[in-house]
């Protein structure tokens, strides 16, 4: 395996130094690939990103406590993902921002929104940053410990290697580099989770799965109302989330904002969308529901999904999952290290020269304290949910200040710090267990929100009409019927899938919902032409 690994790395460094060619010593040349970048390659490059070394095991936690259903705690995304193809892509590119927290000075200038902006990047960039980099390095030391049998201080030992060359790389060509590996991290993590995928599949019986680990009712079994309005109600707009903002963000963002016309940035953020969804995680729910039959009893259930690889692996295909969990493992971390330096560089007010220096220095710091947040990180799937719930009610801002006058810098500082008060509140004052203490929390940020718009003066008119006049914001009944075909097809695919997994035949939803995703794209081109 280390000799694996070790040309792994090699290749790794090779690209990075390769990537380095068409990297310019800017901010927006290291940051967003001076506006070049394909949109096929932003494409695939966010989809490396979500796809963590955390996330098969994620999504087998899920299913071992929750069945298939418990998924929609994240599938319910494809909503507001969506929305965001159809009519905030375009928004975002127009507005010409690098990071989403310099949309905050061009939607309502002033002191007041560069201090909220400074302090919203160290917020993303820096503290939400090192939970989910903690998490992903967490994840790759159970697969170390679980998989390889390697010791607690050998783990970290290959963490800190591993997290050095994906550090060296990422400092050498920036965006260039980090999309460049992140091609190579996916094909060979998907090729290897794809592999176990049909190696479960060709021996194990699916239809002695239990009944309840097929069902995809929100809440289990039976239907649960509160459930499903947190899920498929609420969820979706109302909480900001990485990789799933509500209209967009983060280094989705970061790579819409790399491509070269909002046309681009649209196309790039479908592709990710139907991949990420409909498509790639069918790998992992196959493998996840075959363990409930081989492995019924596991103590840690983030630990089935390798056991798995152990019992249906060769020894070279167990090499070779390694290899591709690393790959996903170093592409999240790649994106994770600049993006957050991103913020440092663009938002702190500095020039261009001390903001570039400051963006490199940022990306070091963030690779060392990676490592260290480390144990403290008891569960992914709770890291997850803090997330979520933390930052419950924040999406009605993030949405409506396209849209909305009356919203303003008042508006964009309640939505930061109203959902903390309530999750602490309802969750722990309280002790409002979710989905109850999540409708709380964002019926309360809401409510806050709107107090702030109703009882301000709104945005002064002349601000909003240059804002306006740039990034040409609209909502037309053809865009939300766009909006739900798209996701309409997407779940037809993803849901199609599922029952082509239980019945072992090609489902005709599957079938449905692929000429339906066909159409979806050939009504989003000709939409901007």
């Amino acid at each position: 395996m280390v000799w694996a690994l070790g040309a792994y790395f090699l290749v790794s460094l090779g690209i990075g130094l390769w990537g380095r060619k068409r990297t310019r010593a800017t901010i927006e040349g290291y940051f967003a690939a001076g506006r070049q970048m394909p949109w096929y390659l932003a494409a695939l490059s966010m989809v490396a990103t979500t796809f963590a070394v955390d996330t098969p095991l994620a999504i087998t936690e899920y299913v071992r406590q929750g069945g298939l259903a418990a998924n929609w705690r994240w599938w319910n995304m494809l909503i507001g993902g969506m929305l965001s193809v159809v009519v905030f892509a375009p928004l975002w590119r127009r507005s010409g921002v690098l990071t989403d927290s310099e949309i905050l000075s061009l939607r309502y200038g002033g002191e007041a929104a560069a201090i909220l902006r400074a302090i919203r990047a160290v917020w993303l960039g820096v503290f939400i940053n090192l939970i989910i980099l903690g998490w992903v390095q967490s994840a790759m030391l159970t697969v170390l410990r679980a998989f390889v049998g390697l010791s607690l201080k050998q783990a970290y030992i290959f963490l800190s290697v591993s997290t050095g060359i994906t550090l060296l790389y990422t400092l050498w060509g920036g965006l260039w580099s980090v999309v460049w590996t992140d091609v190579l991290q996916l094909t060979l993590a998907l090729g290897a989770t794809t592999l176990l995928m049909v190696r479960v599949l060709m021996q194990v019986d699916m239809t002695a799965v239990p009944a309840e680990a097929w069902s995809l009712v929100p809440g289990g079994g039976e239907w649960n109302w509160a459930m499903a309005i947190a899920f498929l109600g609420l969820q979706w707009w109302a909480s900001w989330y990485p990789g799933a903002e509500p209209g967009g963000g983060g280094y989705i963002l970061q790579r819409m904002a790399s491509t070269p016309s909002p046309t681009s940035a649209q196309k790039a953020l479908a592709l990710f969308q139907v991949l990420h969804y409909a498509v790639r995680p069918i790998t992992w729910y196959s493998v996840a529901l075959a363990s409930l039959i081989v492995l019924p009893q596991v103590e840690d259930p983030r630990e089935a999904y390798l056991l798995m690889a152990k019992k249906f692996l060769s020894p070279p295909e167990q090499i070779l999952l390694l290899v591709g969990l690393a790959g996903a493992y170093m592409s999240t971390l790649s994106t994770h290290f600049n993006w957050g330096a991103s913020y440092i560089a663009r938002d702190l007010g500095l020039d261009e020269k001390k903001g570039f220096q400051a963006g490199l220095w940022a990306t070091l710091v963030l690779a060392l304290l990676s490592v260290g947040v480390t144990p403290f990180m008891t569960s992914i799937a709770g890291a997850w949910n803090f997330l979520i719930e933390s930052g419950a009610g924040t999406g009605l801002v993030l949405l409506l200040r396209w849209f909305w006058r009356r919203i303003t810098i008042l508006s964009e500082i309640a939505a930061l710090i109203a959902p903390m008060i309530g999750y602490g509140i309802f969750r722990w004052g309280w002790r409002m267990e979710f989905p109850y203490s999540y409708i709380a929390t964002v019926g309360f940020t809401a409510a806050i929100v709107l107090l702030t718009a109703f009882l301000g003066r709104g945005t002064p008119p002349q601000r909003w009409q240059t804002f306006i006049e740039q990034v040409r914001p609209q909502v037309q009944a053809k865009l939300l019927l766009l909006w739900l075909w798209g996701v309409g097809s997407g779940y037809a695919v993803l849901l199609g899938s599922l029952l082509s997994l239980q019945g072992g035949t090609i489902s005709w939803l599957l079938i449905g919902g692929v000429g339906g995703i066909a159409l979806f794209f050939f009504l989003l081109r000709n939409r901007n032409e």
